[in-house]
C-alpha cells in the first residue's frame, strides 16, 4: 500500500529469524513466531562473502611422488558479514512498522519514542537469537537469514565482538559485530541437491552400533552383492561386526548391461 503511495521501493533490511526444531528432517524447517524469536538489524552488512569449499584426500607416503586428489565430501557452505549496532545517534533508531517505507519511515521517525538505542541490550536480543544455547536442542538454534528476496538457512560458527567507541563511563557507544554461518540444508533438499545416493561415486560411511559390512553395503548399492569387494577396498576381515566409529569407504560400482 505505502508503495503505491509514495511511488518508491522500500528499504529492506536483513532479518535473522530462529527456526523451530525439526522433527522430521525431510520437512522443510519453518521460522518461529515467538517473541524475541527474530531479530532485524541496524544497517544491512556492507558486504558479505559466501564461501565453498570441496575436501580432497590425497593418500601419500615418505618418498613416493604425489598421488592425485580423491574426492571427499564437500563442506558446508559459509555466510560471512559484518553488522553495525550503533548508538551514537548517528544513526536514527528504528521508526516502528514504517521504518522500511523511506518517506512514510521519515514521518513517522517524528513520533516514535526517544528511548536511547542501548548498544547492549541490542547485542543480547541479537545473541538470544542466533548463539544462546537452546536447551531443548542441545545446541545453539537453526537460523534463517532474509534480506529482500534472498534466504540463507544456516547455524552461527563465529561471533566477534569489536568495541569502538565509549562514553566517559566505559559504556560501549559502537560495536562491530563479525558473523560466519554455515549452511544446515535439510535431508530432503541434500537429496535433491547432490543426489549422495548414486552407486556411482565414491562413499564414506561411519559405522555405528549393529552395522554390518552387508547391511551398509545394501544401502549403498541396492544389494549386497559388493560386499566382499568393499572388504578388501578397506582390508576388514569381520565383516559381520564392524567397529564403530569406524570409516568404511564404498568405491564405484561398474556398470553393467543385460
Amino acid at each position: 500500500m505505502f508503495e503505491s503511495l509514495f511511488g518508491t521501493g522500500k528499504l529492506e533490511k536483513m532479518v535473522i529469524w530462529a527456526l523451530k526444531p525439526q522433527t522430521d528432517p525431510s520437512i522443510p524447517p519453518e521460522v518461529s513466531e515467538a517473541d524475541g524469536d527474530s531479530y532485524m538489524v541496524q544497517v544491512n552488512p556492507e558486504t558479505y562473502n559466501i564461501n565453498h569449499q570441496i575436501q580432497y584426500e590425497r593418500n601419500n607416503t615418505p618418498g613416493s611422488p604425489g598421488t592425485d586428489p580423491r574426492f571427499d565430501y564437500m563442506s558446508p557452505i559459509s555466510l560471512d558479514f559484518s553488522i553495525i549496532f550503533d548508538g551514537t545517534g548517528v544513526i536514527p533508531p528504528p521508526a516502528g512498522p514504517l521504518d522500511n517505507v523511506p518517506i512514510a519511515g521519515a514521518v513517522a521517525g517524528l513520533f516514535s519514542s526517544t528511548e536511547e538505542y542501548d548498544v547492549m541490550t541490542e547485542i543480547r536480543k541479537f545473541a538470544a537469537v542466533v548463539y544462546d544455547f537452546d536447551e531443548t536442542q542441545h545446541s545453539p538454534r537453526s537460523v534463517r537469514l532474509s534480506w529482500g528476496k534472498q534466504v540463507y538457512d544456516g547455524v552461527l560458527t563465529s561471533l566477534s565482538l569489536n568495541y569502538k567507541l565509549f562514553k566517559p563511563d566505559g559504556t560501549p557507544l559502537r560495536v562491530e559485530a563479525t558473523v560466519s554461518f554455515e549452511s544446515s540444508l535439510f535431508d530432503i533438499m541434500k537429496i535433491a541437491v547432490y543426489k549422495t545416493s548414486s552407486p556411482d561415486l565414491t562413499h564414506k560411511r561411519i559405522a555405528v552400533a549393529g552395522d554390518t559390512l552387508p547391511l551398509m553395503t545394501q544401502k549403498i548399492y541396492g544389494k549386497t552383492d559388493y560386499y566382499l569387494e568393499v572388504a578388501r577396498t578397506n582390508r576388514i576381515f569381520n565383516f559381520r561386526k564392524l567397529k564403530e566409529g569406524s570409516q568404511v569407504y564404498f568405491p564405484p560400482v561398474k556398470k553393467t548391461t543385460t
